[in-house]
């Protein structure tokens, strides 16, 4: 199963005008703690990739527990933080593995290039 059946996401192509975009929504509207993933959607190709990247480092190096949480600068109006072995968005108290994180990026990557 991916991870965005897992946690309930749909990937959408959307094209307004000629120009096209990408969108991720949960699926049959459902409302819970999985809807923080949505922050996809602002993540272009070398957002994603920016991020993948400092997720790797972090699940390749595993820091030392009493180090500081790492606050990505990939988006300005959202709170992404790595604070290893979790992934919070915007100081919300659901914490998502790091690894399903990295995951998930890896499946919007590849919609996104499609």
């Amino acid at each position: 199963m991916s991870k965005k059946d897992q946690y309930g996401l749909e990937f959408l192509k959307v094209t307004a005008g000629g120009d096209v975009g990408y969108d991720c929504v949960r699926k049959n509207g459902i409302v819970d703690e999985n809807n923080l993933l949505q922050f996809l959607c602002y993540l272009d190709i070398s957002r994603t990739e920016f991020l993948l990247k400092e997720i790797n480092f972090h699940l390749d190096h595993i820091p030392d527990p009493t180090l500081e949480p790492y606050d990505s600068t990939v988006l300005e109006h959202m709170d992404l933080q790595i604070a290893y072995p979790d992934f919070i968005i915007d100081g919300q108290p659901t914490a998502f593995p790091l690894k399903d994180i990295k995951d998930l990026l890896q499946e919007w990557l590849e919609f996104s290039q499609s």
